[in-house]
């Protein structure tokens, strides 16, 4: 099978890799769609010295068909649509159990320890496969294993409702799949990101208003906007130091916001300020796998426009290309997609 592997240096490669064959409670799933995912730059920056003996293929969005079951597996047949919940755990111990496997003490994330989504076939466990309605595509299968999952499961913490103004500091794939689920939820909501493309695409999924955080004071303009109060809440994003410190700044009196952005830096916040303003402060990582119908039923109702984000779409073969356009942060969502 043909799979991706990052050179270093911004460098990808496509490689032929052996076809996985499934184990006992294993699953071998064919792709149909696979994201690429801003976290996946991170090791598509490194260093050729980093990379150096790494030959893993990168991806952690995907969705696509049952191509073959190891022995055991009940619930999921060869043909099923699925969208494939992107870590796998022991599925024994207190946190898999609850429905937490990325807290599992066996937790393997897709392009990290184990072979990715960025190729022909996938290996899983069999509880990792969850069911794709017909009426939802591939791209809703991909977009659930991670972006729009990680920002339906942090707008939960949240609480987002109809009485709320939400500014989305960060405008990639997760910050306008958040765009789009704050308005559904009923919120005014503000995206705020320096690329002029972003900013459209977050209009256009119904931004009720955008901020260029390089042409002007992301807390003035937020305060102007809200009659000097601040917003009630902030999903942050980007992972920008900057972002981080106009997130909590731009808040009200009793305000929260939720962090989802691994930061470069670490950043640190005035504690009295926080306190003295009576703040919530909180982290999301990846959606647990027990909200996925809940998700499923949310796109359903409302019709989210995830395939609107989509700008950008690529075949297996040209993903070195698919990963440059990336790279250069002008995109909407970009996928790899398989016939």
């Amino acid at each position: 099978m043909r799979g991706v592997v990052f050179l270093g240096d911004r460098r990808a490669e496509v490689r032929e890799f052996p076809k996985p064959e499934p184990g006992p409670g294993e699953v071998v799933v064919r792709m149909k769609v696979a994201g690429l995912c801003g976290s996946d730059l991170h090791l598509y920056r490194q260093t050729a010295a980093q990379r150096a003996g790494n030959e893993i293929i990168p991806g952690h969005e995907p969705s696509g068909v049952v191509d073959a079951v190891g022995q055991g597996v009940t619930t999921v047949r060869v043909g099923d649509r699925v969208s494939v919940y992107h870590y796998r755990g022991c599925g024994h111990c207190k946190h898999c159990r609850s429905g937490y496997l990325q807290w599992c003490a066996q937790a393997r994330g897709y392009g990290g320890p184990i072979h990715g989504a960025d190729a022909d076939f996938l290996l899983t466990d069999e509880r990792n496969c969850l069911p794709l309605p017909l009426e939802l595509s591939f791209i809703h299968g991909a977009a659930i294993a991670c972006f729009a999952g990680t920002a339906f499961s942090a707008l939960h913490k949240l609480q987002v409702s109809g009485e709320d103004t939400l500014i989305v500091s960060g405008l990639g794939p997760v910050g306008l799949a958040g765009t789009a689920i704050g308005k559904a939820m009923g919120a005014r909501v503000i995206g705020i990101d320096p690329i002029a493309e972003r900013r459209a695409l977050a209009r256009e999924l119904g931004a009720d208003g955008v901020i260029d955080p390089t042409a002007t004071d992301v807390v003035q303009a937020i305060r102007q906007l809200t009659h000097g109060e601040g917003v009630d809440l902030a999903f942050e994003t980007s992972g920008a130091e900057a972002a981080q410190h106009s997130a909590v700044g731009a808040l009200r009196r009793g305000g929260k916001a939720v962090f989802v952005g691994f930061a470069e830096k670490k950043g640190t916040f005035n504690l009295c300020s926080i306190i003295g303003s009576q703040l919530t402060l909180m982290g999301s990582f990846v959606m647990p796998i027990y909200m996925y119908w809940e998700l499923v039923d949310f796109i359903r109702e409302h019709n989210l426009p995830l395939e609107k984000m989509v700008t950008h779409r690529f075949s297996i073969e040209e993903a070195p290309e698919a990963f440059r356009v990336f790279d250069e942060g002008k995109t909407g969502k970009v996928i790899l997609e398989w016939p």
